[in-house]
C-alpha cells in the first residue's frame, strides 16, 4: 500500500498541465512521502526519501541527485522529529509540511546553482501555497486508506 500510494503521488505529478502552469504544479509525491514519514517512521526513511527523489529528478529532466539530497534532508528531519510534529494541529502541521518541502527545493536549486545551472529565480516557488493546502486532505485520504486497509 505505501509504495501503491507513492506511485500514485508520482502519477499524478506528471499529469500534464499547460506549459504557463508548470511552476504551479503541486509536490503532492514529497507530500506522500511525508505522510508515510510521520505516520510509519520505522518503515518509510531515507532510502525511500532517496528513490523518491531521484526518480523526481529523473522526472523533471535536472541533475540526479539534488531533489533526492534535498528530499532526504527533509526526510531526516521529519524522522528526528516525527512524534512532536504528529502532535501540531492540522494548520501548524502544514506550515511545517510546507518549510520542509520548502527546504528541498532550495536545496535543490543551490546544487543547481553550484554545477552551473541556470536559476529561474524564485519561480519554484509558486508551487508551495498549493502544496500546502493540499496537505491536509493527502494527509486525511492515506490516513482514511491506511486504516482501511491495516497498514502497520
Amino acid at each position: 500500500m505505501i509504495w501503491t500510494s507513492l506511485i500514485v503521488g508520482l502519477i499524478a505529478y506528471v499529469v500534464p498541465l499547460p506549459f504557463s502552469w508548470r511552476w504551479f504544479r503541486p509536490e503532492v509525491p514529497l507530500l506522500v512521502l511525508f505522510y508515510w514519514n510521520l505516520a510509519l517512521p520505522h518503515r518509510v526513511g531515507l532510502f525511500s526519501a532517496a528513490i523518491m527523489g531521484l526518480l523526481l529528478d529523473i522526472i523533471n529532466g535536472s541533475a540526479v541527485g539534488a531533489l533526492a539530497f534535498g528530499t532526504v534532508i527533509a526526510t531526516l528531519f521529519i524522522l528526528v522529529n516525527y512524534q512532536r510534529i504528529r502532535q501540531f494541529d492540522s494548520l501548524l502541521q502544514s506550515a511545517v509540511i510546507g518549510l520542509l518541502i520548502g527546504l528541498a527545493l532550495v536545496i535543490e536549486r543551490w546544487l543547481h546553482g553550484l554545477l552551473g545551472m541556470a536559476s529561474d529565480g524564485f519561480q519554484f516557488m509558486y508551487s508551495l501555497p498549493l502544496t500546502v493546502a493540499l496537505w491536509p486532505i493527502v494527509r486525511n485520504g492515506l490516513r482514511a486508506l491506511r486504516r482501511d486497509f491495516e497498514v502497520q
